[in-house]
């Protein structure tokens, strides 16, 4: 007779707690135990707490990855983001709070500020969730997920199936595949690698996640080439939003200062749920815009 699921989590519980130097949840042993069980959500595991654990094998193959630290993302191959489901894979980074933080200040802006959002791009898309998002919210926009690297835009793909969502992709450095197709958006949103200094990351993020999607050599370049580049890709009225490093600001502000118009642009610096400067909000006119 195998074991109940509330006997596994007890089990699972004591086993982690045996891995001193590492951090576990309760939230990731349930998380395991709906997998294990092909439960719905977190309910339906609680309502068959007592009941037989149905995959065994299962549950205790990917505790022991979790007991070394493999982000429990990775482990069940999913990760939430807003409301959705994004499938993840070790080819693109885990979707984290500070990003859907990015993603609702933009919203806002546009409802607040009746910003035009027919053209969104999302600029180093990896899984799609920004741009899968966008989608949801806005159906009729054009959105565009732009990924350098064919792995990570094939589980973007695989994200926008999933939900049924016509995006249109392409396999290209920075805005260069908009920019050659004289594209221009409304809404340009990135999350671009901008950590240049690897000592700010945790162990498990260096062992795990691509580093290519986070490391930059001098932490601005990404940025650096949006703006310079922003009278060809920018509409009319545009508004471009960016996650950024806590201690980016006096560095993206002189860059600002160089390659914008300010009489007819502004830009602010907002902080994360934790009290760091995080985000980075641009909108404003472009006078040499085609649209």
């Amino acid at each position: 007779m195998g074991l109940s699921n509330r006997e596994a989590f007890l089990k699972a519980k004591k086993y982690l707690s045996t891995f001193k130097d590492l951090e576990f949840f309760d939230s990731e042993i349930y998380l395991l135990l709906i997998k294990a069980n092909n439960y719905k959500n977190f309910t339906e595991l609680i309502k068959n707490f007592d009941e037989k654990l149905a995959n065994i094998d299962y549950f205790d193959r990917n505790l022991k990855k979790l007991s070394i630290g493999e982000p429990i993302q990775y482990i069940v191959k999913e990760a939430p983001f807003f409301n959705l489901d994004i499938t993840v894979n070790k080819d693109v980074l885990i979707p984290r709070p500070e990003t859907e933080g990015l993603v609702q200040i933009i919203i806002d802006e546009i409802k607040k500020n009746n910003i035009p959002h027919q053209s969104i791009g999302d600029i180093c898309t990896g899984s799609g969730c920004i741009a899968l998002y966008f989608k949801t919210i806005f159906p009729t926009s054009n959105v565009y997920a732009i990924d350098k690297y064919s792995n990570a835009l094939n589980v973007a793909k695989i994200n926008f199936k999933k939900y049924g969502k016509e995006i249109i992709t392409f396999l290209g450095d920075k805005i260069d595949p908009l920019l050659s197709l004289n594209i221009q958006l409304d809404i340009l949103v990135s999350n671009p690698p901008y950590v240049s200094n690897l000592k700010e990351l945790e162990e498990k993020v260096i062992k795990y996640e691509p580093l290519h999607a986070i490391y930059s050599k001098n932490g601005t370049e990404f940025y650096e080439y949006y703006f310079k580049n922003y009278k060809k890709i920018m509409n009319r009225k545009f508004l471009m939003g960016f996650e950024i490093n806590y201690d980016q600001e006096e560095k993206l502000t002189f860059y600002i200062s160089k390659y914008f118009d300010l009489k007819t642009v502004s830009y602010r610096f907002i902080k994360d749920i934790y009290g760091k400067t995080r985000y980075l909000i641009i909108e404003g006119e472009n006078n040499e815009s085609i649209n």
